[in-house]
């Protein structure tokens, strides 16, 4: 009778240690994925969550760090895979005119272009979408670095000129 409580209380405890190891684990695992090294290492989870993205959709992008045009807040929409409009949020008031505003397939495939040293580091939100991405194509150079945060991506969003989806 002692042998099978005894027993019966190792079963116990294996049960709760399993589960206060699966219980964070899985929370984590909700919270979205993070993928750090070079872009090889990176590769499936950005293309992965690259194809969950729609061909239309806003974002908001954060840029905040390098040397370029785009550093600051903006709302991007994207129609059939492409910027259409950019708006600052919270921006410099130099933003040169004409800027470019990139979708986030295009600054996915620049991490996966970023070179075979290029330190990549891409995160994804709940949902797998991507949630920031930060690219250095060489560490031993400063100032190359870009880092993004995307938060707000909206699918089917109305486009000017366009009817609404659905």
């Amino acid at each position: 009778m002692v042998a099978v409580r005894r027993r019966r209380m190792a079963d116990h405890r294996q049960r709760r240690a399993a589960l206060l190891t699966l219980i964070p684990a899985l929370a984590l695992a909700a919270c979205g994925g993070i993928s750090s090294g070079t872009a090889e290492k990176s590769a499936d989870a950005i293309r992965a969550a690259g194809a969950k993205l729609p061909s239309d959709y806003s974002y908001v992008l954060t840029s905040t760090c390098g040397e370029r045009p785009l550093l600051g807040t903006y709302e991007i929409v994207v129609a059939q895979g492409r910027a259409v409009s950019g708006t600052p949020v919270q921006a410099p008031d130099d933003v040169p005119a004409g800027v470019e505003y990139p979708t986030i397939t295009t600054l996915l495939d620049n991490a996966l272009g970023a070179g075979a040293n290029a330190d990549v580091v891409f995160e994804t939100d709940a949902a797998g979408l991507p949630a920031r991405l930060s690219i250095d194509p060489d560490r031993n150079t400063s100032d190359d670095e870009e880092c993004y945060r995307f938060t707000g991506i909206t699918p089917g969003t109305r486009v000017p000129g366009r009817p609404s989806p659905g």
